[in-house]
């Protein structure tokens, strides 16, 4: 299981905007994070070291709550992974290649003057 702190980390949302980051992530996320057996049993591993935590008091509960965030959120990520990547290849298709890989396009320097 890889670590991926932010959603632009993560390898299937790497070269696209912003706004098409944060549409695939929410439509998978919406349709597919709780279809998983993962994702419940990571759920369930928030509720019981928030609760586990909360015998500490508020700070404990909050400290307990955060680990079992972030193990929900690494499972969710992973769990998600070929979802955004099926979901990035049906909709953004054409996105960078179609901009970037033309040897006419003078706004590209590199590739306007080479010679193939």
């Amino acid at each position: 299981m890889q670590i991926f702190w932010t959603i632009n980390q993560i390898p299937e949302l790497q070269g696209l905007s912003p706004e098409q980051t944060k549409e695939a992530w929410q439509f998978c996320y919406k349709k597919y994070a709780f279809k998983h057996w993962q994702s419940w049993v990571s759920l369930f591993a928030l509720g019981i070291l928030a609760a586990a935590g909360s015998k500490f008091g508020i700070i404990g509960a909050a400290i307990g709550g955060g680990l079992g965030g972030g193990i929900f959120g690494l499972t969710a990520t992973n769990v998600l992974r070929p979802h955004l990547q099926d979901y990035v290849s049906a909709h953004f298709k054409s996105t960078s290649s179609s901009t970037d890989s033309s040897s006419d396009n003078p706004s590209n320097p590199d590739q306007s003057s080479n010679d193939f």
